[in-house]
């Protein structure tokens, strides 16, 4: 047989599929400048499908198959050296034309005549690059949180979800057998046709622990947002973005499995299944960008501490600020990592115990008496409790100005206590 001179390719926004002889298909990696580290190796049958959709003419064992992600600049060189235009949705396919392991020149060609059974292998290879992306998202997503993803499935909280490991095993085992073949059995389809309804019911679990998590910085006192914000950032947030992720790949697996099965049964469908599972993706990612909005709120609202508070309590309000921030850092990562684009991360605002006391200082002075206006000079002497006896007694008066200014010898079991400010809450 001889030499392959072609290399088939398809691409779906940062991500593409190459197929055709090894040597040719790493020559233009090298021209793309395409990072061996992004590089993953296809199925014989996701290969052939390729081939067969692209025309290229070896379909056979010299055909190998690559799937590669694609940066800005890569994705730059190959709009040069190919001279195309994707259409509205980020598609293109097409052939390089190549000889002794070059690349020489390019022809172009579009899906446009091709036959229903080509078309449909482009959509079940779209879908298999974006389940691609998804577990390598997952991926990182565990590694970026420090979290082993096998573990964590195991763990109480995913046996919640309808055992996500089990499916996780079900649905990865169906997919290699898949891009094996280029085919999913009947059999393998049976043992997966029932789950559905069990990965939806993960994910909303997994949005409803996130809103929970949203709730409880809902509670009135300093010291119980700072708890729950402390809880967030240290037990609960990290492994449940996880889970999330997880479950979302598990349902993108599924609706691919769920396509390549349309495409066997019924070509002339798949271009509209299709288009369901893009619509369905974005639905889900536009929940889960929604749900986790909400949590960002919640936690840059609680951040925003009082002078008064961040005064009277500032080991709690610094726990508070603290644990706030390492929360939205999180959800940052994820943001990135997962690509939810109509997310915004506010910034917690830190502010020191002493600026706090003078702000808070000044702001009474157009509602205390003049013996509460003389306060700041004592507080520049005072520390421990008789700063924050003061403070609570310009609190009150603030809220009531008729209120006269306790003097500091009140009974010891009227004043205010708190935590003692020894040191800035940052």
């Amino acid at each position: 047989m001889s030499e392959t001179t072609e290399v088939g390719i398809h691409v779906s926004g940062d991500a593409a599929v190459l197929t055709g002889d090894r040597g040719l298909v790493e020559s233009l990696m090298a021209k793309l400048d395409i990072d061996s580290t992004h590089v993953d190796r296809l199925g014989q049958g996701s290969a052939d499908l390729l081939a067969q959709a692209t025309g290229v003419a070896a379909v056979a064992a010299a055909i190998d198959g690559s799937w590669v992600q694609l940066t800005p600049e890569s994705t730059r060189k190959l709009a040069e050296l190919a001279q195309f235009n994707m259409s509205q949705d980020g598609l293109f396919s097409g052939v390089f034309r190549g000889s002794l392991g070059r690349i020489d020149s390019f022809a172009q060609f579009t899906t446009g005549g091709m036959n229903p059974v080509a078309m449909a292998n482009l959509a079940t290879l779209t879908a298999t690059m974006a389940l691609r992306r998804a577990v390598a998202q997952l991926e990182e997503l565990a590694e970026a949180m420090d979290v082993k993803l096998d573990r964590l499935l195991d763990h109480n909280r995913a046996k919640a979800l309808g055992d996500v490991q089990g499916l996780t095993v079900v649905l990865t085992r169906a997919f290699e057998l898949y891009e094996a073949t280029g085919r999913i059995s009947e059999t393998a389809w049976s043992q997966i046709a029932g789950h559905a309804t069990s990965l939806a019911q993960a994910s909303s679990h997994a949005l409803a622990q996130i809103a929970t998590m949203t709730q409880t910085l809902n509670a009135r006192s300093l010291a119980e947002k700072a708890s729950a914000a402390e809880t967030i950032a240290a037990k609960e947030l990290r492994s449940w973005l996880v889970i999330l992720a997880a479950a979302q790949a598990n349902q993108q697996r599924l609706e691919t499995l769920e396509l390549v099965h349309v495409r066997q049964h019924d070509p002339d469908a798949v271009e509209a299944h299709a288009a369901a599972i893009r619509s369905a993706a974005a639905n889900r990612s536009t929940a889960v960008t929604a749900r986790v909005q909400e949590l960002v709120d919640a936690l840059t609202a609680s951040a925003n501490v009082s002078d008064f508070n961040r005064v009277r309590s500032p080991q709690k309000s610094k726990m508070l600020l603290d644990s706030a921030e390492r929360a939205v850092e999180l959800i940052g990562v994820f943001a990135q990592i997962y690509g939810l684009d109509g997310l915004t991360t506010g910034e917690v605002e830190r502010e020191s115990w002493r600026k706090s006391l003078t702000d808070f200082a000044k702001t009474t002075g157009n509602v205390v008496s003049s013996g509460a206006r003389a306060v700041p000079v004592g507080i520049a002497k005072a520390g421990g409790d008789a700063v924050i006896r003061v403070a609570g007694q310009i609190e009150a008066q603030r809220a009531s100005s008729s209120v006269k200014v306790e003097p500091e010898g009140r009974r010891r079991d009227e004043v205010v206590t708190s935590d003692s400010p020894t040191s800035d809450a940052s």
